[in-house]
């Protein structure tokens, strides 16, 4: 999925004529990070996605899957039948598995399942427009939300305003499982 989500921000940046220094001027990305997006060596976080979406007038889900071909009144993913797959790590610390069917229209949320390697350093707290649930499955996470930290533990959960400067962070010495729930407005 990590080449395919690339191409698909490659082409609607070309598609909308715009450049790679015009979309990191009004995204904030780095442009050797949206080139490495484009061409598939990075991963973009999901609020990197949010963020890109706006830009080239997409939504999450049509950057992250794709073109629609799936009813959005009821969308049913088996077990392993139609993941994208996990990505590899973000710039936010994380890796992740979008949990719906690719091709879904209509959705105003997107699931995800996140892992955190505490080896790993945390990300820099970002912002983008709609709002999160998050859920820990296994371990413990650290969320950075607007300057203060707070420890989440397995059944622990979150909603928080995506507006407002955050992050997460694997703690302990295992990786750490979190369901993240993410609302976008457009």
């Amino acid at each position: 999925m990590r080449k395919y989500v690339g191409e698909r921000i490659k082409k609607l940046r070309q598609a909308q004529e715009m450049t790679l220094a015009q979309v990191c001027k009004l995204t904030g990305i780095d442009s050797e990070r949206l080139r490495a997006f484009e061409d598939g060596t990075a991963v973009p976080s999901i609020g990197a996605v949010i963020q890109l979406s706006r830009v080239l007038g997409s939504r999450m889900e049509g950057l992250l899957h794709g073109g629609a071909t799936v009813s959005e009144a009821l969308t049913i993913c088996r077990s392993g039948e139609s993941l994208a797959g996990e990505q590899g790590d973000t710039e936010q610390s994380y890796a992740y598995s979008s949990l719906t069917r690719p091709g879904t229209a209509g959705h105003v949320m997107e699931p995800f399942l996140l892992s955190f390697d505490p080896a790993v350093a945390p990300g820099v707290p970002i912002t983008h427009d709609g709002q999160e649930f998050v859920y820990v499955v296994e371990g413990s996470v650290e969320l950075l939300y607007d300057g203060r930290s707070h420890r989440l533990e397995k059944g622990d959960s979150a909603y928080l305003d995506s507006t407002r400067p955050h992050t997460f962070h694997g703690l302990g010495s295992s990786v750490a499982r979190m369901l993240a729930v993410v609302s976008s407005l457009g």
